[in-house]
């Protein structure tokens, strides 16, 4: 069983990254296979919407996408992580969405709204501003993200931001971050003793 955390900070040890990695522990105590995924270390173009694919049968945008979504289908259960940034997600995890167009669209082969179905989805946010409304469009980007891949969404951490280290002055929230963690675990560890029963069912040995 794994959990993957995708951190969508460019701030690579600011709150987003903090919250993550205490989600990750929490997963990690709970027996789960834990790895981060810091998007800012990949090169991820903009969606050219240049349907070329169409005519190709593949993207012709040249990058590390595949990478990022061969870790995407080998994880149990993701937790996402991004800075509330103009009341949305950032700019590297919105690249990211985008570009899964091209892999639902086209890319047969790899069955990736296939293979989605179904995983676990937790959402971490950090932002400045006190009201907590100021992250509702985030919240919404991802939700509807979640729905549309038909992932279980597993709950939603806002912690704040601002300058580092703050985030891990909040007890309840790291508290709550360390329980997203635990639950993504808990998922990715029934998710997987599904799949073995029905492997197990259905093999031909």
């Amino acid at each position: 069983m794994k959990v993957l955390g995708i951190m969508g900070s460019s701030r690579r040890d600011g709150n987003t990254n903090d919250l993550l990695e205490v989600a990750l522990k929490g997963a990690a105590e709970a027996g789960a296979e834990v790895e981060k995924l810091v998007l800012a270390d990949y090169r991820i173009n903009h969606i050219a919407d240049c349907k070329v694919c169409r005519q190709q049968g593949k993207c012709v945008n040249e990058d590390d996408l595949s990478i990022v979504i061969e870790k995407l289908l080998n994880a149990d259960a993701h937790i996402w992580a991004s800075p509330v940034y103009w009341y949305t997600v950032s700019g590297l995890v919105k690249v990211l969405l985008d570009r899964f167009f091209c892999y639902i669209s086209w890319h047969p082969e790899v069955r990736f709204a296939e293979r989605m179905k179904g995983k676990g989805a937790a959402l971490i946010a950090v932002q400045e501003e006190q009201d907590p409304e100021r992250a509702r469009h985030l919240l919404g980007c991802m939700q509807w993200s979640f729905e549309f891949l038909e992932q279980v969404f597993l709950g939603f951490v806002l912690g704040p931001g601002g300058s580092r280290g703050t985030a891990l002055k909040d007890r309840e929230v790291v508290k709550q971050a360390y329980e997203l963690g635990r639950k993504a675990a808990e998922f990715a560890r029934s998710k997987s003793e599904r799949m073995a029963r029905f492997t197990a069912q259905y093999s031909l040995s």
